[in-house]
């Protein structure tokens, strides 16, 4: 009988070993670090000064432009049904990149021409960056592309002009549009408020100082400070995706909800800017305390 007893408990025993080995693997949750957030600041260049582009205001173009000759409304007048642009480049672009115009139908017996020329800050011309004649036989079934690559030149303002000429050659009408290429420059400040207490959210404030426009979306990361350096918080939830502008003297003002209940220790939000048509961009990282509830 005892020898029965321990053959039936070496069975148990070599069963329990098999149906462990087949139960699944659990695998530790991973734990994700980042270096670069111990050497991330709050600050970009210097948010204690306002610097503004010099970036033409809309409403200055047409008088600034008085090289040209008046706008006359007899192939541009978009109100009157009447406009021959398909398309034109306009407000801001990257240094570097194609801007142009397109016509859809060249009129008879006419010819368009097209100019970029770079303004001062008053809108007044230095220098003849391009300038493309054609008529008829340029085009294609009677429209006409132009495009040039614009100069690689930080906080300059441009005007792209076309004019249709007559066959004698006169100016008939006249359409000029506003190109601004912003500069390489970011001056910003990412704060958020200390959370209160037992509260699982606050608030980050992003400040532009400018000179150039500041462009990010929704979202941030939040990093905890343990021993091995910074280790990003998981967090699974949906994030609005709406693009922001912002610019220079301007705030932004977005609320953060903590994914999960903070213990005590130092925290970081990380949130990611660039600047509007520029090849420039910073990561931002605002600091934070969850102090114990005794308040040590």
């Amino acid at each position: 009988m005892r020898k029965l007893v321990v053959i039936m408990a070496f069975g148990l025993v070599l069963l329990g070993c098999e149906s462990k080995s087949n139960l699944p693997e659990v695998k530790a949750p991973s734990v994700h670090m980042d270096a670069t957030v111990a050497h991330l600041t709050d600050t970009i260049g210097n948010p204690d000064k306002v610097s503004i582009s010099v970036k033409l205001p809309q409403e200055k173009v047409l008088s600034a432009a008085k090289d040209y000759h008046p706008t006359t409304g007899k192939w541009f007048d978009a109100k009157n049904g009447y406009n021959l642009i398909v398309s034109s480049t306009a407000e801001e672009v990257e240094a570097g990149s194609r801007v142009g115009a397109s016509i859809e139908k060249i009129p008879a017996e006419r010819s368009a021409r097209f100019q970029i020329t770079s303004r001062d800050t008053e809108g007044e011309r230095v220098q003849l960056i391009t300038e493309y004649t054609a008529d008829i036989n340029n085009s294609i079934d009677g429209r006409l592309d132009f495009s040039y690559k614009i100069p690689e030149h930080p906080n300059t303002n441009y005007f792209l002009s076309i004019e249709i000429l007559s066959p004698q050659g006169d100016v008939e009408d006249t359409m000029i549009s506003r190109i601004f290429v912003p500069s390489n420059e970011l001056n910003a400040r990412l704060t958020v408020k200390e959370p209160l207490q037992s509260s699982n959210q606050t608030e980050l404030t992003l400040y532009n100082a400018g000179p150039t426009d500041l462009y990010f979306g929704y979202g941030y990361s939040i990093y905890q400070k343990v021993t091995e350096g910074w280790k990003l918080l998981p967090d699974d939830s949906a994030v609005p995706s709406i693009a922001f502008q912002l610019k220079p003297g301007e705030s932004h003002e977005e609320g953060v909800s903590f994914p999960q209940k903070l213990e005590p220790g130092v925290y970081r939000i990380v949130k990611q800017i660039e600047g509007y048509m520029t090849d420039v961009s910073a990561r931002l990282a605002a600091e934070f305390e969850i102090k114990d509830t005794d308040g040590s």
